[in-house]
């Protein structure tokens, strides 16, 4: 599987140095809206962006806009400094040649993976100033910084193979909008934080695996396992991601503590490969179904 990191920081010094805003909107279209744009009209709704608006959805997702970028912002700076672009391309190529022995069962051979910047003052602070994501319509990833920082720095590295697991993933089990289960959620994510972990160690989790008590555990973990079977996009979207982001969006809200799913989807994994000896590699070519009921999780 062939690796690729584009250079982003190079296409905002190419914005940050047009002359004037008109070019800067020119130059940014070019550059991020109109390679995001099958993305962006898919998503479109979800985020109630008006379709004739330009820059509509990248504003929803807090990126720096054109009108952000008439000088140098912090976090390209700080993560230029921080050698981030070449350390996010070493990780995706560590992350890809851990599936070369699998390459005659990839459904894809190349992963491109980018690097954009966000506004702090649109960005939800609960992110911890960093996130990321994949594009449903092309193998291709993206980190997004809006606060660079020496928590989130360091898992840098971490969430591009996450996201790049989820490009492998998605491919070997397509999902369903209507028939993808909380089960099938939960193991998704629980795989790919759990190969960021073997590539990276478990002192980089994310803050979505580790900041939850006993009690938080304990009511995601019985939640999960009472809807496990629950279908529908916002529901499953509700297990996962918590109360906080389904009031944020309009879901219906089942109790959960913030990223329950993910973090109940990461001690299912690992459960799953402490019992079996399994490696997170060969896990990942697995139904979801047989990772819970081997993992004894909620046995």
């Amino acid at each position: 599987m062939k690796a690729t990191f584009v250079n982003t920081n190079d296409y905002y010094h190419h914005i940050i140095d047009a002359p004037d805003l008109p070019t800067r909107q020119q130059r940014y279209r070019a550059l991020f809206l109109q390679p995001w744009k099958p993305m962006m009209d898919m998503l479109g709704p979800m985020f109630n962006a008006d379709p004739a608006g330009d820059f509509a959805v990248a504003r929803a997702w807090a990126w720096l806009l054109p009108e952000d970028l008439a000088e140098v912002p912090d976090a390209l700076r700080v993560l230029e400094a921080s050698d981030a672009w070449n350390v996010a391309a070493d990780a995706l190529a560590e992350g890809a040649a851990r599936f070369a022995p699998y390459a005659d069962r990839l459904p894809i051979d190349s992963v491109e993976g980018w690097l954009v910047l966000a506004d702090p003052a649109r960005a939800d602070p609960i992110m911890r100033g960093y996130t990321g994501a994949v594009d449903w319509t092309q193998p291709r990833l993206v980190g997004q910084y809006d606060t660079p920082n020496e928590y989130n720095l360091p898992r840098l590295p971490g969430l591009v193979v996450h996201e790049m697991h989820h490009l492998v993933r998605l491919r070997l089990f397509p999902w369903d909008m209507r028939g993808t289960s909380v089960g099938d959620y939960i193991i998704h994510e629980g795989l790919a934080e759990s190969f960021a972990t073997a590539l990276f160690g478990a002192d980089k989790v994310g803050y979505f695996v580790s900041d939850f008590d006993a009690a938080e555990m304990e009511t995601a973990r019985r939640l999960i396992g009472e809807g496990m079977h629950r279908t529908g996009f916002d529901v499953i979207r509700a297990y996962i991601f918590g109360d906080y982001w389904a009031e944020r969006f309009g879901l219906p809200k089942v109790g959960m503590p913030t990223y329950g799913g993910y973090a109940i989807g990461y001690h299912v994994v690992q459960a799953y490969l402490e019992r079996t000896g399994d490696t997170i590699e060969a896990a990942t070519f697995l139904p979801a179904d047989t990772i819970i009921r081997e993992s004894r999780f909620f046995a």
